[in-house]
């Protein structure tokens, strides 16, 4: 006893100091996005929605047969030509584009994801961009062909966030964000995307 006593005092001890050096570290922030809340607080705030809604990442195009017919066909004369040319490479792009195109496009459908925008931010997915983090917005809305708020974020992978609206109004939407950011007025969209939108890709 008079040797079991002391060790077991000294473990409590050093088990309370362990404790009490592992409350006083930092919270590990919440791994959301580099911009994003680093508490579950400030998370909260993100979720007190103005707007919310559920749209997809990106609209898929129906395709129909005579599409694929067509495709096909472009395609073969893309790869003959290539091949004609000794353009090896180019030819084998061709063919690894095309398989990768057709099988995302069968495995992989865009995912739904719940879009919420707050006074705080605007939080698409997983993903959250607070209104300090984005240089402006502008909204392209001529349906049904195209619905969408864009926004242009700091220091963000790709420089310009797409949303798509769905059926939501896009005046009462613009008329919030024009309280919180600066509207990119005159913006026209791409001719890549309007190209890629015609060809159904």
């Amino acid at each position: 006893m008079i040797i079991t006593e002391p060790k077991t005092e000294k473990n409590l001890q050093e088990a309370m100091k362990r404790e009490e050096s592992s409350a006083k570290k930092p919270r590990r922030p919440l791994n959301f996005t580099p911009h994003g809340p680093s508490t579950p607080e400030e998370l909260q705030l993100y979720n007190e929605a103005v707007f919310t809604w559920i749209a997809p990442e990106y609209i898929q195009h129906p395709k129909g047969r005579i599409w694929y017919f067509v495709a096909s066909i472009v395609t073969a004369i893309f790869f003959i030509g290539a091949t004609i040319t000794a353009n090896y490479t180019m030819a084998l792009a061709i063919l690894v584009f095309t398989g990768v195109y057709y099988y995302l496009h069968k495995h992989h459908p865009p995912k739904n994801i719940h879009i919420t925008i707050s006074k705080m931010g605007i939080k698409v997915g997983n993903m959250i961009f607070p209104y300090s983090h984005i240089k402006a917005f502008w909204i392209f809305y001529n349906p049904p062909f195209i619905k969408t708020i864009n926004l242009r974020v700091k220091d963000h992978f790709f420089s310009d966030v797409i949303i798509e609206l769905n059926n939501e109004d896009p005046v009462l939407i613009r008329q919030f964000l024009c309280g919180q950011i600066p509207e990119w007025e005159g913006k026209n969209e791409r001719f890549s995307d309007v190209l890629l939108r015609i060809l159904k890709l």
